[in-house]
């Protein structure tokens, strides 16, 4: 098949994902292959497109087609590079803690959140370390309409502090090869609304997650532990996931506005390198 020339589009999973073959980020695509891909995007949450062979100068290009890399907060990019993180696992590394091993949304915190999330495998273990998707759509679509009415109006408090305020995970824990630097920027608070609407899809989706997701506006945490927790387990759900199985050359791109994601840490004594561009958002609106 000549890559750029027609795309083969396959569906991962009922909830979410699809796995792209037929292009070639190496090359300037071409306009209509773009649509089709940010269209699948669009659709299928999460897509994969197979068998890459780029260099962080070609996953920068690509990205900008979406929209600006965005500048990467607490994070040490790539000297040459500074819109790409490296995130690696050497293979002598014993750590109970990996990068992105929560479920979460990427820099849910900020203002104006990620529009998306793009990550190329550079090095893949023989076994293990998939990533696993959750669609935060799906699971909106499946609660009460009781449910739907009682979270239209609300707020939800994202901050960054269980990760990277002063005594955050990575204050107290730090990364053999994942430089990051928690600092007292990191106990800021936003607010967003609990459910979103995707201005490119009108689709709705909960916008919450289990790590920046601090509390309802108006409540405390206490307060807010058991529904948002019953959210969150309800995007985990067997039936709203979706397992992405890394191949050498594999590139990811997912709307973080309407998934969560969880690293897989199962392949001790081996190495992965995944190179990320986070893609900037805009503030969030919420259902009117």
């Amino acid at each position: 098949m000549l890559k750029n020339s027609k795309l083969e589009i396959r569906q991962l999973a009922g909830a979410l994902g699809a796995e792209i073959l037929g292009a070639d980020l190496s090359q300037d695509i071409d306009g209509g292959t773009f649509e089709k891909i940010f269209a699948a995007l669009m659709e299928y949450g999460m897509v994969v497109i197979r068998e890459q062979d780029i260099t962080p100068a070609q996953h920068k290009a690509f990205c900008q087609r979406i929209g600006d890399p965005l500048p990467v907060p607490f994070v040490k990019t790539l000297d040459d590079h500074p819109e790409i993180i490296a995130v690696i696992k050497e293979a002598d590394e014993r750590t109970r803690m990996v990068f992105g091993g929560t479920w979460h949304t990427d820099f849910s915190f900020l203002a104006a959140p990620p529009k998306a999330s793009c990550l190329y495998a550079r090095e893949i273990p023989s076994f293990g370390g998939d990533t696993l998707f959750a669609s935060m759509t799906k699971a909106y679509e499946a609660l009460s309409p009781g449910m739907k009415a009682l979270l239209k109006d609300m707020k939800v408090v994202h901050s960054g502090r269980r990760s990277y305020g002063p005594v955050g995970t990575f204050a107290k824990t730090q990364l053999n090869s994942v430089n990051v630097t928690a600092s007292e920027e990191g106990d800021a608070e936003v607010l967003h609304p609990a459910v979103v609407v995707i201005p490119e899809s009108g689709k709705r989706s909960l916008f919450i997650n289990d790590i920046y997701a601090i509390r309802f506006d108006g409540m405390t945490e206490a307060e807010s532990a058991p529904l948002l927790n019953f959210l969150c387990e309800q995007a985990r759900r067997p039936e709203n996931l979706c397992r992405l199985d890394w191949q050498p050359g594999s590139l990811a791109l997912w709307d973080n506005r309407t998934t969560m994601h969880y690293a897989v840490d199962d392949y001790d004594g081996q190495r992965r390198e995944m190179h990320r561009v986070t893609i900037a958002g805009i503030p969030l609106e919420g259902v009117q």
